[in-house]
């Protein structure tokens, strides 16, 4: 009684027992994950001197493992936006005019563009001090930022995730365009 005898027990069930005991566990760590979206139009200051201009861009958040599914969801353990550049193209070629800066990302709910019930403040620049001159932008992250609710979608949230920014200073009276790039970090458990 209490001992488990091999002819007792189908040496499939045996099997699958010692396949439960000695599952893997995998844990993986990507540090240097780049998103980067290319020639993102900026529209040109309406007013001369200090003003303001917003723009947006969006990016497929499945890439990086958003799933409705909640099992799927639980695997993802940390997502960081660790840097955040900005680079600028065509007709502007220095930076520096960029005092004010503020990001978030959000989750729009399916059907609409802007309606959310997930959102990230991504960062909030004050210029302090000279700005060095320049066509890349790197924004000030005081630490990595936590994106993992982006990544948790809804069954009603699409599943891509948009950025906004918007930026403040003696901005450019022309339209320009920008690349901005993103370094993110993920980890996962199974």
């Amino acid at each position: 009684m209490g001992r488990l005898r091999a002819r007792n027990c189908p040496l499939g069930l045996l099997g699958l027992l010692l396949l439960a005991a000695c599952s893997p566990i995998v844990d993986a760590s990507f540090s240097d994950i780049e998103v980067t979206r290319p020639d993102i139009p900026v529209p040109p200051a309406m007013i001369a001197g200090a003003s303001s201009v917003m723009f947006s861009f969006s990016f497929d958040s499945t890439k990086l493992g958003a799933n409705a599914n909640l099992t799927a969801q639980s695997q993802i353990v940390s997502v960081k936006l660790r840097s955040l550049e900005l680079t600028a193209k065509g007709a502007v070629t220095d930076l520096s005019f960029i005092q004010t800066l503020h990001a978030f990302a959000f989750v729009p709910k399916a059907k609409t563009n802007f309606d959310s019930t997930q959102q990230v403040e991504i960062a909030d620049y004050e210029q302090r001090g000279n700005q060095p001159a320049g066509a890349t932008f790197s924004v000030p992250l005081p630490e990595p930022v936590d994106i993992l609710p982006l990544l948790q979608p809804s069954v009603t949230d699409q599943r891509k995730i948009v950025v906004v920014v918007n930026l403040g200073g003696q901005l450019p009276s022309q339209s320009w365009t920008i690349d901005v790039s993103m370094s993110l970090s993920i980890e996962l458990k199974q």
